[in-house]
């Protein structure tokens, strides 16, 4: 049996030193492309969480809009009806007449001893 060179035995080394360190890099690689991909996921969650609440949000102020608009419609007919109506002629005031002569007093002087 003939034995292997040493340089044979050193390109096997070599062989396996760029297998393990291409290895340990794409661990490195998947390692960090899983934790980039959960702080994505995450970031989506919060976004969809956000989407979703906004939608609510949404609905809530549109149901409070109708509301509104339907409260205004009812007021609007009601102040139709009562422009509508008839106004009753307000009866005439009497103007008060207030003498003078009665409202003043007459003042005096006193004399001093």
């Amino acid at each position: 049996m003939e034995r292997p060179d040493r340089s044979e035995k050193d390109d096997a080394q070599k062989a396996k030193l760029i297998f393990f360190s291409l290895a340990v890099l794409v661990t490195i690689l998947l390692i960090w492309s899983f934790y980039t991909a959960n702080n994505a996921r995450q970031e989506r969650d919060k976004a969809r969480q956000e989407t979703e609440q906004l939608r609510q949000d949404n609905a809530k102020l549109d149901q409070m809009l109708k509301d509104e608009n339907q409260m205004n419609d009812d007021l609007k007919k009601k102040l139709q009806l009562c422009e509508s109506k008839p106004q009753p002629k307000p009866k005439p005031v009497a103007k008060k007449t207030t003498s003078k002569s009665a409202t003043k007093k007459s003042s005096k002087s006193k004399k001093t001893r």
